[in-house]
């Protein structure tokens, strides 16, 4: 891909800064799979693999790919972090029970779109799950500096788009355990179970999702 150049000389602090804790979103994503076992995850544009290396504390095998060079020699976990691109994801078909691609998609030319769900889509197992997040073009913040971004567009396109490759989705939805949002961002913990806490959480996903899709981040959820 062209944009490949842009990230030649990103660094060490370029990747810090840019990457957040994902840890309610992994809990969020092992109570839809019902805890199952031997989950195993693939982390698109992963940087350094700091989404990765949460998902191995968790007990998940997960594997990240990023077109960076750099990002893969310097990886947080090393043989879990390869090089490899969203249009050419170096795996096998069926391979994963979970795909996310957190701030990617607006990266890609937009010719490559339909490879990038195409690939996706092949490599995702059946019931599978696909997250992601992208800059929202309704709402003019810090995205419209980066020049990498190149394929940004409304929501209701990349609902066109997965649906025609076959997925179900839900779209104005964050995918949160906020129960574990708030303990990671505040330190509180809330005294529920996880399985009431889950569906009470439920409807304020979608409200929080509403908001984000006028005023911020689009987030998509996505099952094969």
């Amino acid at each position: 891909m062209k944009s490949e150049r842009f990230y030649k000389e990103y660094n060490e602090e370029y990747y810090k800064e840019r990457y957040y804790p994902k840890h309610h979103i992994i809990k969020y994503i092992k109570f839809l799979l019902k805890q199952k076992e031997n989950i195993r995850w693939l982390d698109v544009g992963c940087g350094q693999g700091y989404l990765v290396r949460e998902c191995l504390k968790e007990g998940i095998d997960c594997y990240g790919i990023d077109i960076s060079e750099y990002a893969v020699k310097n990886a947080v976990v090393k043989d879990k972090v390869v090089y490899g691109s969203i249009t050419d994801i170096p795996f096998e078909d069926n391979s994963f029970d979970v795909i996310s691609a957190f701030d990617v998609i607006e990266h890609i030319h937009p010719k490559d779109t339909e490879k990038a769900f195409s690939e996706i889509y092949r490599v995702l197992k059946k019931d599978g799950f696909l997250i992601l997040t992208m800059p929202n073009p309704c709402y003019i913040g810090n995205w419209i500096y980066d020049l990498t971004h190149i394929n940004v567009r409304p929501l209701k396109y990349w609902k066109l788009i997965l649906k025609d490759f076959g997925f179900k989705l839900k779209v104005e939805y964050v995918p949160s355990f906020l129960k574990y949002y708030i303990y990671q961002n505040f330190s509180v913990s809330i005294p529920i179970p996880d399985k009431v806490a889950f569906w009470l959480e439920e409807p304020i996903r979608h409200i929080l999702g509403k908001i984000y899709s006028k005023k911020g981040r689009i987030y998509i959820v996505a099952w094969k």
